[in-house]
């Protein structure tokens, strides 16, 4: 009897996970989707500023009179917030360490984002310059505002600044990828696409809209990097959930029968022993 009982508490203990990972796993796709519009928009709206930041900044070139860089790299560490999200994490920590050695460390400064890049870097026993932590989805342009306020303040202090993230190369495929925002022209521009300033009207001066655009377009880019690494975070994670629901499932069917059978066969010995008594 005791057998039975501790059978069927672990077969409901079962079908609570599954409910549990199969709520994540909708949760996940719905976050997935709506990441993946933005993703796609953000692409778009860079696709048309570069070419025109390009061509401004072909035409107006700065004379070369910049001050000497204070600091080597600062790099901003973008992981994930939470867990549950299979390898994720374990290969983006993999990724920073085969790039965050100390050498790349050497005169450098580090922006993490994420709890888990948090995390990370307080396992290696580094400080972090500046962390921000409670990344979710529905927070992500207030969170990318707020790091490209505290990038434009120090960025003249480094060489350039760098950011490790993770890519959605597929949905099932998260690739980790290093991508420079500063100087914006190390990412070169196409010189097929560049757009004929002469199609526009030019109320401010052209130096002032330059600096505006690379505003514009730094701040897309943070942004885009932060929505990437989201979208990958939540493809991990609904793909973990969806392997731990289907575990879950089979789980259950084959505690059921073994369930099943124990029952029966107590039911087959109680008629046996009733039987005999007559």
């Amino acid at each position: 009897m005791s057998q039975l009982i501790q059978l069927k508490q672990r077969i409901q203990a079962i079908a609570s996970i599954k409910k549990i990972t199969q709520t994540m796993r909708l949760i996940s796709m719905s976050s997935h989707s709506k990441l993946k519009k933005q993703s796609e928009s953000l692409q778009r709206f860079r696709a048309e500023v570069k070419p025109l930041l390009c061509a401004l900044t072909t035409k107006n070139q700065a004379p070369s009179n910049e001050l000497t860089a204070k600091y080597k790299n600062l790099f901003i560490v973008f992981a994930a917030e939470k867990g549950l999200c299979g390898a994720f994490n374990s290969s983006m920590f993999t990724y920073f360490n085969h790039h965050l050695t100390p050498e790349a460390l050497d005169n450098s400064h580090i922006i993490c984002v994420g709890k888990k890049a948090i995390d990370y870097l307080q396992l290696r026993n580094i400080e972090p310059l500046l962390k921000f932590d409670k990344v979710l989805p529905n927070k992500l342009e207030k969170i990318a505002q707020d790091l490209y306020e505290q990038v434009v303040k120090i960025h003249e202090s480094y060489e350039s600044v760098i950011c490790l993230s993770s890519h959605p190369k597929t949905f099932f495929v998260q690739e980790a990828q290093t991508t420079t925002i500063i100087p914006v022209q190390q990412d070169p521009c196409d010189l097929e696409n560049i757009v004929s300033l002469d199609d526009y009207e030019w109320v401010q001066d052209q130096r002032s809209v330059k600096a505006c655009m690379f505003a514009i377009l730094l701040k897309t880019n943070i942004l885009l990097i932060l929505t990437n690494s989201m979208l990958s975070e939540q493809s991990a994670r609904f793909l973990s959930m969806d392997s731990a629901t289907r575990s879950a499932e089979d789980l259950l069917k084959s505690m059921k029968l073994a369930f099943n059978k124990l029952r029966q066969a107590k039911i087959t010995r109680e008629l046996i022993e009733l039987i005999s008594g007559f």
